[in-house]
C-alpha cells in the first residue's frame, strides 16, 4: 500500500479545483486588463513609492535620533571641553569610554558605517578610536567649510556616491554658537535596498534638489542626456505638484513616471516603467497573465500541499498510532489506504475489547484486595464502603481475623518460602470461611486479614460460628501444609467502617499469642482481660541468676538460667504488654553487663528500632526468641566474660597465693579471703583448684609444713612454740601432721639435721 495514498487524493482535489480557478480568472484578465495594465503599474509603483519613501526616510530619522541622543550623553558633553590631543591619563580614559559609547552606537543602528567627531574650538577630530590634531584631517580650506555648515543638521550625498552622510552642530543645544561637528556616514547600497528594481513594475531612482540623479537607471539603455532630460521633466512636474504621474518618450519607447517629493530632505523619488511591450502585442500580456497564473498555480499548490498535510495530519497520527499499537504490523502493507487500514484495525478493537471485559473481570478480585488493604487501614471513606459492599446487604454483624504461621522451625521450610505459604494460606481461609466472607483476605504484615460478616442476631451464636470457623482453618492448614498457625478475633462491630478498629485489636490478640502457645484461638476482649488482671513481677532473682553466671562465664549455668527466665515470662501469668516489658528489661539489664555495651545496642538495633525488633521477635516461637538472645546476646558476653576471667582468675590466684604466704601464721580460712577480695568462696575455692591442682586448705597445710621445717632447721623455738606459730590448736596435732607427712617426728627432724651437721 502506498501509505500517502490518500494524502495524494487530498491534494490531487484541491490542485484541480485550483487550476479550474485560475484558468478562468486568467481568462477573464486576459480580455478585460490588458488595456489598464500600465494604470495597475502606476497605481502600485505610487504605493510602493509612498512605502518607499517612508522605509528610508524612517531609516534616516533613527540615525538622527541617536546620533542626537548620543551628542545628549554626559560623557559626549564633557569631553567638547576637553583638549584631548594632550596624552595624559584622564584623556586615555576619556576617549576609552567615547570608544565604548560608539561602539554601542554602531550595534543600535546597523546601517551606521563611520562616525567622526569635530572639535574646532579645541582643535582635535575622533575618528575610528583614535583621537588626531585637526590640522592633520582637514586643511584650511576644509575647516572654513566646516565652520560655515548652513543648519544644525543636514543629510548630503558622499562625492563617491557609495555614502550618504550626516552632519550635525554640537552641541545640539546651543542656536547661535557650536563648538564642533559630528558627521556619520551610511552606505547607499544598504539604503538603495529600499528602491524596489523589477522589470515588470519598473526601475526607482532618486533625484535631489539640484536635479542630479542619486541613484543610476540601469535597467534601461538609456544615455547620460536622457536620464537628464529625466531630471528636468520630474523637476518641472515636482514644481506643480508634491506627487504624481506622467508619460514620455524617449529615444522611441514609451516610459510612464511616477514620483513623490519629500519636503523633509528635498529629494524627489521616481519610478520609471516601459510600457513599450502592452501597447506594442497585447500577447505579452497573455504570457504574463500564463505567468502569473502558473505563479499563482505554484504558489496555491505549496499553500495546497500544506493545507492538505495539515487536514491530513489527524488521519496520519491515527494511522500511526494504530499501526504501531497494532500486533499485525506486516498486515500493514496490504492495505489499500489508510482508511481501510484503520477500519480494519477498528473492526479488531472492538473483538479485543470483549476478551478485555472478561480480563477485567478477573482483575476485579485485584481491586477487591486493594480495597480490602485501604479499609483495614482506615484510608477509606464510608461512600467508597458503600459502593464496594453495596447498601442493602444483610450483615448484621462484622467480625475481623488475624491468621499467623507460628513458626518455620523444624518444619522443613525455609524462610524464603513464607510468601508462598501465605498465598497458599489465603486460598484455604477464603475457601473454608466462603460462606462469612464479606471481602476477600489479604496479606498485611506477614499475617491473612479477612473481614467476615453473619446475619445472626445474637452476638454469641457469631461468637461460636467464629471459634468453630478458626479450628476449621487451623485443621486445614495443618493437614495441607503440616503449619500451626494461630488465630486473633476482632470484637463484633456493626458497620463495615469499623474494621480499621477491629484490624488492630485482633492483631494485639494475635500478638498473645506468644504467651499462650502455639495453634493458639485469641479474642480481643479475653486479652484485654489477660493483660490487665495478671500483670506478675519482674522475676529479678532469676536475671541475678543469669547475670552471676555470665559473670563467671559458667555457660550451662547460663543456658539454664535463661530458658527458666524465659520459661516463667511465658507461662501464661504475665500479659503480653507485661511480657514485652519484662524482656525488654532483660535485654537491657545482659546489655549493661557488657563492657561494650553501647556497641553491642548499635549493632543489634541498627537496621531496626529496638521495640520494632521487639515486636517481630514476639511474633515469634519462644525457642527462637530464647535461641536469638542467647546467640545475640549472652553468648557474646560470656565470650567477653571468659576472656576477661582468665586474666582476672590469675590475679585471684596470686592474691591469695601471697595471703597464704604473708599470712599463714593466722586463722587464715578461704571463706575469710573470699570475703576481703569480695568473691563468693565456692567461685574462689574452684579456681584456685583449677589453677594450682590442689584445694585452698592443703595448699596452706603444705606451705605451713614447709615453715616448720624452715623453723626446725634454722631456730631453736620449742615445739610447742612452733605449732602455736602455725596456728595448730595443740602441739600434740602438729606433731601427728608432721609425722604424717614426713614420716617421722618434728625432734626427730631436728636430730637428724644437727648429726648431719656434724
Amino acid at each position: 500500500m502506498r501509505r500517502t495514498s490518500y494524502f495524494v487524493k487530498l491534494l490531487f482535489f484541491n490542485i484541480v479545483l485550483v487550476i479550474i480557478a485560475v484558468s478562468f480568472l486568467g481568462y477573464i484578465a486576459y480580455y478585460k486588463t490588458s488595456g489598464l495594465m500600465n494604470e495597475k503599474i502606476d497605481k502600485i509603483n505610487a504605493q510602493l513609492l509612498l512605502q518607499t519613501q517612508l522605509q528610508l526616510e524612517n531609516s534616516l530619522q533613527s540615525v538622527e535620533s541617536a546620533i542626537i541622543q548620543f551628542t545628549l550623553l554626559p560623557s559626549f558633553t564633557s569631553i567638547l571641553n576637553d583638549n584631548l590631543t594632550m596624552n595624559s591619563y584622564d584623556n586615555y580614559v576619556k576617549v576609552k569610554n567615547m570608544v565604548g559609547e560608539i561602539s554601542s552606537l554602531y550595534s543600535h543602528s546597523s546601517i551606521i558605517n563611520s562616525l567622526e567627531i569635530i572639535n574646532l574650538e579645541k582643535g582635535w577630530v575622533l575618528r575610528n578610536g583614535g583621537v588626531l590634531p585637526i590640522t592633520e584631517v582637514y586643511n584650511d580650506e576644509e575647516m572654513n567649510q566646516l565652520r560655515q555648515v548652513a543648519s544644525g543638521s543636514t543629510w548630503s550625498k558622499t562625492t563617491d556616491s557609495d555614502f550618504f552622510q550626516y552632519t550635525l552642530r554640537v552641541p545640539f543645544s546651543a542656536f547661535d554658537r557650536f563648538q564642533g561637528i559630528v558627521r556619520t556616514k551610511i552606505s547607499s547600497i544598504d539604503s538603495f535596498r529600499e528602491l524596489m528594481a523589477n522589470k515588470d513594475l519598473g526601475q526607482m531612482t532618486m533625484i535631489d534638489d539640484k536635479g542630479s540623479v542619486i541613484r543610476n537607471i540601469t535597467q534601461y539603455d538609456l544615455r547620460d542626456q536622457d536620464v537628464n532630460q529625466i531630471a528636468q521633466m520630474t523637476q518641472s512636474q515636482v514644481k506643480q505638484v508634491p506627487q504624481g504621474n506622467f508619460l514620455t518618450r524617449i529615444n522611441g519607447s514609451k516610459y510612464s513616471f511616477t514620483f513623490r517629493h519629500s519636503e523633509k530632505y528635498k529629494w524627489t523619488y521616481l519610478s520609471m516603467v516601459s510600457t513599450l511591450e502592452a501597447e506594442q502585442n497585447s500577447r505579452f500580456i497573455g504570457l504574463f497573465i500564463f505567468i502569473t497564473g502558473f505563479v499563482v498555480i505554484s504558489v496555491f499548490f505549496v499553500f495546497s500541499f500544506y493545507g492538505t498535510r495539515k487536514l491530513y495530519s489527524p488521519i496520519k497520527r491515527l494511522y500511526h498510532m494504530v499501526a504501531f499499537n497494532s500486533s499485525d504490523k506486516l498486515n500493514v502493507q496490504s492495505q489499500s489506504n489508510e482508511m481501510d487500514y484503520i477500519n480494519n484495525r477498528m473492526h479488531a478493537f472492538f473483538q479485543d475489547s470483549q476478551k478485555l471485559r472478561g480480563q477485567l473481570h478477573i482483575q476485579k478480585n485485584q481491586l477487591n484486595d486493594f480495597f480490602a488493604y485501604k479499609l483495614f487501614q482506615g484510608e477509606v471513606r464510608p461512600q467508597e464502603i458503600e459502593s464496594n459492599l453495596g447498601s442493602d446487604a444483610d450483615w448484621n454483624h462484622f467480625c475481623v481475623l488475624t491468621v499467623q504461621i507460628d513458626t518455620l522451625t523444624d518444619t522443613g521450610y525455609m524462610d524464603t518460602d513464607r510468601d508462598l505459604l501465605l498465598f497458599a494460606v489465603k486460598n484455604m481461609l477464603g475457601e473454608t470461611a466462603s460462606e462469612l466472607l464479606v471481602l476477600n483476605p489479604v496479606i498485611m504484615n506477614h499475617m491473612q486479614v479477612v473481614l467476615l460478616g453473619a446475619e445472626y442476631q445474637n452476638i454469641d451464636t457469631f461468637k461460636e460460628e467464629l471459634y468453630l470457623l478458626s479450628r476449621s482453618i487451623q485443621q486445614v492448614v495443618k493437614q495441607y501444609l503440616r503449619l500451626q498457625v494461630s488465630i486473633g478475633i476482632s470484637r463484633p462491630f456493626h458497620q463495615p467502617v469499623d474494621a480499621s478498629t477491629a484490624y488492630g485489636e485482633a492483631t494485639d490478640a494475635l500478638k498473645s499469642r506468644f504467651t499462650q502457645g502455639r495453634e493458639a484461638i485469641l479474642y480481643a476482649s479475653d486479652f484485654d482481660v489477660n493483660d490487665s488482671g495478671n500483670t506478675g513481677k519482674y522475676p529479678g532473682f532469676m536475671v541475678k541468676e543469669l547475670i552471676d553466671a555470665i559473670k563467671f562465664a559458667d555457660v550451662e549455668q547460663a543456658k539454664r538460667a535463661l530458658h527458666n527466665i524465659l520459661a516463667e515470662m511465658c507461662s501464661g501469668q504475665y500479659g503480653y504488654r507485661y511480657c514485652s516489658m519484662y524482656i525488654f528489661l532483660l535485654l537491657m539489664d545482659l546489655i549493661k553487663i557488657s563492657h561494650q555495651s553501647d556497641e553491642m545496642f548499635i549493632s543489634l538495633f541498627k537496621e531496626k528500632p529496638i521495640f520494632q525488633k521487639l515486636d517481630q521477635l514476639l511474633q515469634t516461637s519462644v525457642q527462637e526468641l530464647e535461641t536469638w538472645i542467647y546467640g545475640h546476646v549472652v553468648e557474646p558476653t560470656l565470650e567477653e566474660m571468659l576472656a576477661r576471667s582468665e586474666s582476672q582468675q590469675k590475679n585471684i590466684i596470686k592474691t591469695l597465693i601471697q595471703i597464704i604466704h604473708d599470712e599463714y601464721h593466722s586463722e587464715l580460712t578461704l571463706e575469710a579471703c573470699a570475703s576481703r577480695l569480695h568473691y563468693n568462696p565456692n567461685y574462689l575455692g574452684q579456681i584456685f583448684r583449677k589453677e594450682m591442682g590442689s584445694s585452698f586448705s592443703d595448699y596452706l597445710s603444705h606451705y605451713r609444713l614447709n615453715m616448720a621445717r624452715r623453723l626446725l632447721a634454722e631456730t631453736d623455738d620449742q615445739i610447742q612454740e612452733i605449732a602455736e606459730k602455725l596456728r595448730f590448736s595443740n602441739s600434740q596435732n602438729f606433731i601427728r601432721y608432721f609425722k604424717k607427712m614426713e614420716g617421722i617426728t618434728p625432734k626427730q627432724y631436728r636430730d637428724n639435721l644437727v648429726k648431719h651437721k656434724e
